[in-house]
């Protein structure tokens, strides 16, 4: 914890990057369903995330967002989102990570069918969660509006974790409820998607379930 409050006293004394709180590209081919991918932390603060599970715009149409100051959607306009996909008949979000844990809370403040999500984390928040690894990033958030997941009941979940104990730790937090289904994978950190991408699972089972 004293890493953290250290943080802290220097993200209030040091300068901050000037980027906006978030990114967001809409890609619209005319389809018929419409899916939000959250991107995840991807490498550091210095750069903005790419768009990730950008192959699904073949299949539907697709607003990226990127959460760019990492904040785990607590910097992120929700109004923003909610007129962009104003129009839209949305049905899906997906995203891996900090990206897993944003796609989950949106399902709360946006109606959302069905949401994939790799690897989330359970809570960043240091008084909520055991895992200290994004202490980092929790120490830059001055507002918190979402400290940990929260599911609806409107809404089919499919998770995927490591067996790593971290992976473990936040699986561990997910309720046991009749629409959150959770898939653990063996001799797997957080890198779920990765995984199921390398060994030519990953778009199988996201045609399953996104169907």
């Amino acid at each position: 914890m004293i890493h953290y409050y250290l943080k802290k006293i220097q993200y209030f004394l040091f300068k901050k990057y000037n980027f906006p709180k978030q990114s967001l590209d809409y890609f619209s081919n005319k389809k018929k369903k419409t899916l939000v991918s959250f991107s995840s932390i991807e490498g550091n603060k210095l750069y903005i995330q790419k768009n990730e599970f950008f192959s699904l715009t073949k299949k539907f149409n697709v607003l990226f967002i990127k959460d760019t100051t990492r904040s785990w959607l607590n910097n992120v306009d929700i109004d923003l989102i909610k007129k962009t996909l104003k129009y839209d008949n949305v049905h899906f979000a997906i995203g891996s990570s900090m990206g897993a844990f944003n796609a989950i809370m949106f399902s709360n403040l946006f109606p959302i069918k069905k949401v994939i999500a790799f690897s989330p984390q359970f809570s960043i928040h240091p008084k909520k969660s055991k895992d200290k690894t994004y202490l980092n990033y929790a120490a830059a958030i001055t507002c918190w509006k979402f400290k940990s997941l929260k599911f609806s009941n409107k809404t089919k979940y499919l998770l995927f974790f490591g067996d790593t104990n971290n992976e473990k730790y936040h699986m561990s937090m997910i309720p046991k409820t009749r629409n959150i289904k959770i898939i653990q994978i063996k001799n797997c950190g957080h890198e779920s998607a990765e995984v199921l991408k390398r060994d030519g699972k990953l778009n199988n089972l996201i045609d399953k379930f996104f169907k």
